[in-house]
């Protein structure tokens, strides 16, 4: 499966890169609402208690010792 922005002008689907498909497929095509505001997804995470686990000493066991590449 593949994945692929576009746009589509009412008439037309326009991907937003070439690809090499040579035979008939079946696609999904998912119309994205451009004035969905995904800020107000954030502000129920914040209040949410899903993430309160990170505030928790006893959960942060990793180091920068335990990365096996490390970035600079």
């Amino acid at each position: 499966m593949i994945s692929i922005k576009g746009t589509y002008d009412g008439k037309k689907l326009k991907l937003s890169k070439h690809i090499k498909i040579n035979e008939p497929r079946e696609v999904i095509v998912t119309f994205l609402d451009e004035d969905y505001d995904y800020n107000e997804i954030y502000k129920v995470a914040e209040k949410s208690k899903s993430y309160n686990f990170l505030h928790d000493e006893a959960e942060d066991i990793y180091t920068d010792n335990d990365l096996k590449v490390k970035y600079k």
